[in-house]
């Protein structure tokens, strides 16, 4: 398993996390004993550079350079199982393994919708780039995940020819909204294809922060939700199977099943 923010971690948050993800593929396999999902489809690129591991993806994929709708939607279309974190554990961001062949990410519910989005970049990037490491983790790794979620979610090709060469704070918060990406990854991404000289990058990271965008992200979107759960609760609802049925089932806590959900309600359940 992939882990983020490994060092913010006692012991006691990582074995409840594991405990999670453990659970959360019991879960998993008996939604899919029940439904079928799309199969895994994802590139093994093991010593790529992100930059190019990211294109790599989106050829394979076939998105063009055009920005990613719903970044959830796109994992799970590829077989990539996304769930989110109850909220007692908060100092970890997100993680990513592999369970039975199949690729998991597990992301904070507390996070705005485009943090979550590069989140769930991130861990794909761990996935594709690091997929022979069991706990891929240290400095290196998480950079190169970085910088994969930010190549795939924003292009380097048609971000150059944005005219964002020097781009003002006003740019900079219009162009985040069709990216679908926090401000400050923009504008790290912008002094990343050195469309920024150095006093640019510091000088928009000041008015950002001071704008409230350091710690959030100001009439931001909403945090994406899964399909694939939705469809999946759906149609256990019309067997009248509810959150009650399978937590029993599994005997997993009723409340803890509903964190899972990714935005699925629990009127839906």
């Amino acid at each position: 398993m992939g882990f983020r923010a490994l060092s913010k971690m006692t012991a006691r948050q990582r074995d409840a996390a594991l405990n999670t993800g453990a659970q959360i593929v019991e879960f998993d396999n008996w939604l899919s004993a029940k439904f079928k999902f799309p199969a895994p489809d994802l590139p093994t690129l093991p010593g790529y550079e992100p930059e190019m591991a990211a294109a790599t993806v989106r050829a394979k994929w076939g998105l063009g350079e055009q920005p990613i709708k719903n970044v959830v939607h796109l994992l799970e279309a590829h077989g990539v199982r996304v769930y989110s974190l109850r909220d007692d554990l908060k100092d970890l961001d997100a993680f990513s393994f592999f369970a039975e062949a199949n690729p998991f990410v597990l992301m904070s519910a507390r996070k705005t919708g485009e943090r979550s989005r590069f989140d769930a970049a991130h861990e794909l990037g761990h996935l594709v780039l690091h997929c022979e490491h069991e706990r891929p983790g240290g400095p290196e790794a998480e950079a190169e995940a970085n910088r994969f979620a930010a190549a795939l979610l924003m292009p380097a090709g048609p971000v150059k020819a944005a005219g964002l060469r020097n781009a003002t704070l006003p740019m900079v918060l219009r162009w985040k909204q069709v990216w679908g990406v926090a401000a400050m990854a923009l504008t790290h991404r912008l002094q990343e294809l050195d469309l920024l000289t150095e006093w640019g990058y510091r000088d928009l990271c000041v008015q950002l922060s001071k704008a409230g965008f350091r710690r959030s992200e100001p009439g931001g979107m909403p945090r994406e939700k899964s399909e694939r759960l939705r469809q999946a609760i759906g149609l256990l609802r019309e067997e009248r199977i509810g959150l009650g049925d399978i937590a029993s089932t599994l005997s997993i806590n009723p409340a803890e099943l509903k964190s899972w959900m990714l935005g699925i309600t629990m009127q839906a359940l």
